[in-house]
């Protein structure tokens, strides 16, 4: 799990490509412990946009996720930016469940959408 300010968030994903300058749907959102790194599909190794963390750590993961779903968080957190906007937000894979998802949480509320990809979750839980 990551965790940082939802205006970090915000700021970050905002800078995700639109789907129709992708060749291939897809936004990965790559966590090594510290700082949350944004890139594409098409690219992984350019890496578009990087926040740092704080709060709780967990180990790294990696997955990507499709352009849809950070619309509909980028949404979500222009609404909850205005009066949480220096709130932590957690960000995580959850495959407790298959196939594996990305969630967002913060001020009890919960937003969960299924990826294309998650190489950090066990073989068995991977879409």
């Amino acid at each position: 799990m990551a965790q940082l300010r939802i205006r970090d968030l915000y700021e970050l994903l905002r800078l995700a490509p639109r789907r129709r300058d992708l060749e291939e749907d897809g936004i990965r959102l790559v966590y090594d412990g510290a700082a949350l790194a944004m890139s594409t599909a098409d690219a992984p190794s350019t890496v578009i946009a990087r926040t740092g963390t704080c709060g709780f750590t967990t180990g790294p993961w990696e997955l990507t996720a499709y352009r849809a779903s950070i619309t509909s968080t980028e949404v979500w957190l222009r609404i909850l930016i205005t009066e949480h906007g220096d709130d932590l937000i957690d960000v995580s894979p959850f495959w407790a469940r298959r196939p594996a998802e990305v969630t967002f949480t913060a001020g009890g509320h919960t937003a969960a959408f299924p990826v294309i990809a998650c190489p950090s979750a066990p073989v068995d839980r991977r879409p």
